[in-house]
């Protein structure tokens, strides 16, 4: 039996800065808000498609206290607490637990590559920080170690393990994984393109990024994939794949609030080391979503 009910779509915030560079954080609770009123099943804050990496500690606590206060219990709150250093990881541990979050999202260490050892130690010992729920996060490309399937089975033995986002983009493995611990925790992929394929393989959820651009897009898209709606999905499907194209025409994080800007969400640009993109990348944006008529797709379905 599964250890919880977080399922659906989990969307993962941007965070938006002012010009001067502060966090923008009227801005960022309109975003929260408007994330659950297009159908949001949770949200998470400070995660990758956040830019965790470019904001101290206090930032990342003052965005847990805002999303907390915007959800009003209406969905689960998730806090990133990935850092680079595991004495930070737990402190933002305690943080997400005394700011009221629902649980935490976490990556293995990063830039040290721990081995399959190392990393069940880091996670035993964040688990044993905390009371709260934890969904473990794999993402190889980015952090260099893969958290398989036989690893997550161990770490689902933990009590507060009870999900995982799998970043991989393996079929194969999520199926695996799914054979694995479908039946204890909840498996999350981190691509709303691998909704319809990872579904009924026993994935519950995505860990969205394009949901908080596209209105009720992916709401509708990932309703269709779990009613078996093919004809709904194909309608879909070309816009929400019109949209990653776009994260995936520069540096990713950066693509995300680029395809934002240019679809009238104003979200500012990205913190260094990623800059915002160029006229030519910002010109490229506008035409994957011109092709794909994604605006158009958005408002038909508000």
């Amino acid at each position: 039996m599964s250890k919880t009910n977080w399922q659906g779509i989990h969307s993962v915030l941007v965070t938006p800065f002012l010009p001067e560079g502060p966090i923008d954080f009227p801005r960022f609770e309109a975003l929260a808000e408007a994330n659950i009123a297009n159908g949001a099943d949770g949200l998470i804050v400070c995660g990758s498609t956040g830019e965790f990496y470019a904001m101290s500690v206090a930032e990342r606590v003052k965005l847990f206290e805002a999303t907390v206060k915007v959800a009003a219990g209406r969905v689960p709150v998730l806090a990133g607490v990935s850092d680079l250093h595991t004495d930070v990881v737990l402190e933002l541990t305690k943080a997400a637990e005394t700011t009221g979050c629902d649980g935490i999202l976490a990556l293995p260490p990063i830039y040290a590559k721990p081995d399959l050892r190392e990393a069940e130690h880091f996670y035993r010992r964040i688990c044993a920080a905390s009371g709260l729920p934890v969904m473990l996060y794999n993402s190889p490309v980015r952090i260099g170690v893969n958290i398989t399937p036989d690893l997550v089975a161990r770490l689902a033995e933990i009590p507060n393990v009870v999900a995982i986002k799998d970043s991989s983009g393996d079929i194969q493995q999520v199926a695996e994984l799914c054979q694995k611990v479908k039946g204890e925790l909840a498996v999350f992929v981190g691509y709303e393109t691998m909704i319809r394929s990872s579904l009924p393989l026993g994935v519950v959820g995505v860990v969205a990024m394009a949901h908080q651009l596209s209105g009720r897009l992916v709401r509708a898209y990932f309703d269709a994939c779990a009613a078996g709606d093919a004809a709904t999905a194909d309608r879909l499907e070309p816009a929400l794949f019109a949209i990653y194209r776009c994260f995936k025409s520069g540096s990713f994080y950066a693509g995300i609030k680029a395809a934002m800007n240019a679809l009238g969400q104003p979200v500012g640009i990205p913190r260094e080391p990623l800059l915002p993109f160029t006229d030519a990348q910002q010109a490229n944006v506008a035409k994957i979503l011109a092709e794909a008529d994604v605006a158009a797709l958005i408002n038909t379905l508000a």
